[in-house]
């Protein structure tokens, strides 16, 4: 089991979601997204050597409505004493916290006050399972160039493994404002990985 895999899923429980009984068409899954995917807001006022004093903007989506946890990018997180703010479509941004920030991989986990998740809110069921075949059909979902709560899609295009992680290699288009969202199975909706950095389009395996 590769080390994504096993520390997301006991971190998260990212199995233990109800599985849906039919399958949702394209449009059913990106609209469902619409309802789990955050924006999220960083700003750094000291960083450590090696990051910047900056402020940006990502994305993230919801893994544990009763803890508040939202699952996004190490590198939007950051690794350095930040500020976070979380909104919901259509909601105002709200203050989050860092839970855990992972030290090799570009993964993270914030929280926001469980009581102020909107109740049209849901939870995404994650692809804990086998790894997709490439021709997979996929969408990525997020804010990218700050057209919030855009998919796009394509297919996995590849599977690498580097350093005992598995990536998945995806020909869906991902700019900047994508980092933290997810990447979606077209077939079935579950979240198969979360988007990283734009450059590399790999998708760090949940």
């Amino acid at each position: 089991m590769p080390r994504i895999l096993l520390s997301l899923c006991l971190l998260v429980a990212l199995c233990l979601a109800p599985t849906r009984a039919s399958a949702d068409t394209t449009e059913d899954i990106f609209g469902r997204a619409a309802l789990y995917t955050v924006r999220i807001k960083a700003a750094v006022p000291v960083p450590f050597e090696g990051e910047e004093q900056a402020t940006w903007s990502g994305a993230g989506f919801l893994v544990d409505r009763q803890r508040g946890w939202i699952m996004t990018n190490a590198h939007v997180a950051s690794r350095s004493p930040s500020t976070l703010e979380v909104g919901f479509k259509g909601r105002d941004f709200i203050d989050a916290y860092k839970v855990y920030v992972d030290p090799y991989l570009d993964l993270a986990l914030i929280a926001m006050d469980p009581s102020l998740i909107p109740p049209s809110s849901v939870m995404p069921e994650l692809d804990c399972g086998d790894l997709p075949r490439v021709g997979h059909a996929v969408g990525a979902f997020g804010h990218p160039w700050g057209l919030n709560f855009t998919g796009t899609r394509g297919i996995i295009s590849g599977i690498t493994t580097r350093f005992l992680q598995e990536d998945l290699q995806t020909d869906a288009p991902i700019n900047e404002g994508n980092s933290g969202g997810p990447l979606i199975s077209l077939q079935h909706g579950k979240i198969l990985g979360s988007i990283p950095q734009p450059l590399r389009r790999r998708i760090h395996r949940t």
